[in-house]
């Protein structure tokens, strides 16, 4: 069995945005991807349900029908549009005010010059890194490397993890050149700053613990130790 899809990629195949069918047919042959998908999809639908969902929906609609050039292409049904990137929506009551905070889950993925979802590339490619921030300011995104070395990928620099805006999905800069050899990426999010090296030692423990079962670097799972939540995408390096 390939590894498990992520939730980014769950959701667009739930919101219909899978045009290779690779999504359907993993989670027709894999029973633990089919039970989590199933979730979102109950999930979802009981949040765009409520009534102040469908406020903010038809605040965004009059707000897009008032821009002349929108930033994303409006091709298909906003519901769907607003779903990419989101595992699940949840509207959450903000005291005595009137209104919902959009609140999505974690996520990584890389995207291209253009901004498409990146998963094959070639040596010589810009890619950029796209996190889904949930709640937490605080990411660290660590590579893993088809020979298990394991290195910080963003923030470059530093010792601790570094901060973004939570509730959104933030592009890292800057863009990455893509190199030979297939790359395993594990995203940490959290509060509090995460150790760089803490973090760096987890996942090399992880890898060590995988060759022992006869497993290879980019298979390993992200350690649960470290920060509040984490995501994962395999990039392939193509020749």
């Amino acid at each position: 069995m390939a590894e498990h899809l992520t939730r980014l990629e769950l959701d667009e195949w739930l919101s219909g945005l899978d045009a290779s069918g690779r999504a359907e047919r993993h989670v027709a042959a894999c029973p633990a991807c089919g039970m989590i998908a199933e979730r979102m999809r109950q999930a979802r639908a009981s949040s765009l349900a409520q009534p102040r969902a469908k406020a903010v929906l038809a605040r965004l609609e009059e707000k897009r029908a008032r821009n002349a050039r929108p930033w994303w292409s409006w091709g298909v049904p906003l519901v769907t549009a607003l779903a990419v990137g989101l595992a699940m929506v949840v509207y959450v009551p903000r005291g005595a005010e009137d209104g919902v905070r959009l609140k999505g889950t974690v996520a990584l993925r890389l995207l291209s010059v253009q901004g498409t979802l990146v998963q094959d590339a070639k040596p010589g490619e810009q890619v950029t890194l796209a996190v889904g921030t949930g709640p937490y300011r605080n990411v660290l995104v660590l590579a893993v490397d088809e020979a298990g070395a394991v290195d910080p990928l963003w923030p470059r620099d530093g010792q601790t993890s570094g901060t973004v805006e939570p509730g959104a999905e933030v592009r890292l800069s800057p863009a990455l050149e893509v190199t030979p050899g297939s790359v395993a990426l594990h995203a940490f999010f959290s509060d509090a700053p995460l150790d760089v090296e803490q973090a760096r030692e987890a996942l090399t423990s992880r890898v060590a613990e995988a060759r022992g079962k006869g497993q290879g670097p980019l298979e390993v799972a992200t350690p649960e130790t470290i920060g509040k939540a984490r995501a994962r995408t395999l990039l392939r390096v193509v020749p």
